[in-house]
This record gives structure tokens, C-alpha cells and sequence, in this order.
């Protein structure tokens, strides 16, 4: 039986990934080129950056829920977000928007679905080192992660 925890954290993906959607149907083209300081991907790279984000998370949520280990490395990790921005440069918003539409969706109801055994079971994490973590802990990561790097494109969005 899916609980409130599971709940909680679909409700707090659905908001974040709202405002990631009504911040990206607000920049300007200049704003979109922006660079971010600190994530050194311009704007619109960082929330194509989310969308892609949300399926990793839900992939790595999936397996740890039944228990699997997440194999990658922090290092894999850093290769893919380099081939990633390299890859989405050229995107458009209406490209990023209908991938944050699609795969938050998707992460959204994968999260309603969990059962509080599903959230508390642990599973091997490569990105930490290998370290057992349980998926309720990779739940919270799913949001949390939109929301620190949507405050980046924020930010820089803001400055121009």
C-alpha cells in the first residue's frame, strides 16, 4: 500500500517541476544562453539538465525500490552531465519543456506508486561511493536536485 511519504515526495516533485515549466515558458531567448555561474551550462542547458535528470532518477529509484544496486560511478555521472550538455546546447525551450512535461510526469506517478517498504528498502549506490542508501533516500534526491540547480538558472536568468 503507497503511503504519505510517497505522497510527499510526488507532491514535491509536481511543484518543483512546475516551476521549472513556468520558468522555462518565461525566459527570453537571451535569458535561455545565459550562462549559469558554477554549473557553467547556460540556461537552458541546466533545465534540459532537470528534465534528463528526473528519468535518471526515477531509472536509479526503480532499482533501488526492488532492492538493485545503482551501478554508475560519481565519475560516470560527470562523463554523462559532459555529453549531456554537449548534446542539449542546441536545444530549444519547446524541446526542454515537453521533456520536463513527459518525464515529470513519469516520475511523479513512478513516486505515488512506491510503498513504504518500496521507500525503505536500501540498495547499493555507486554515485555514493557504493554506500547502502534506502530509495526513500533517492526520492528526496529526485526533487532536490531540480530544485538547487533551477535556483542556479534562476539566478543567472535574473542577471541579464
Amino acid at each position: 500500500m503507497t503511503g504519505e511519504r510517497a505522497a510527499a515526495f510526488a507532491d514535491e516533485l509536481a511543484a518543483v517541476n512546475g516551476e521549472a515549466v513556468d520558468f522555462v515558458r518565461s525566459c527570453s531567448e537571451e535569458q535561455w544562453r545565459t550562462m549559469v555561474p558554477g554549473e557553467d551550462w547556460t540556461v537552458g542547458v541546466v533545465l534540459h539538465h532537470i528534465a534528463e535528470g528526473h528519468a535518471n532518477g526515477l531509472r536509479w529509484l526503480r532499482a533501488m525500490s526492488r532492492g538493485d544496486a545503482v551501478t554508475e560511478s560519481a565519475e560516470d555521472i560527470d562523463r554523462w552531465n559532459d555529453a549531456h550538455a554537449r548534446r542539449s546546447a542546441g536545444m530549444g525551450r519547446a524541446e526542454t519543456l515537453a521533456l520536463l512535461l513527459e518525464n515529470g510526469a513519469r516520475t511523479e506517478a513512478a513516486l505515488r506508486r512506491l510503498t513504504d517498504e518500496e521507500l525503505d528498502r536500501t540498495a547499493p549506490f555507486g554515485p555514493a561511493g557504493g554506500g547502502s542508501l534506502p530509495a526513500g533516500a533517492m526520492a528526496e534526491v529526485v526533487a532536490r536536485h531540480a530544485r538547487e540547480h533551477l535556483a542556479h538558472a534562476r539566478r543567472a536568468a535574473a542577471s541579464t
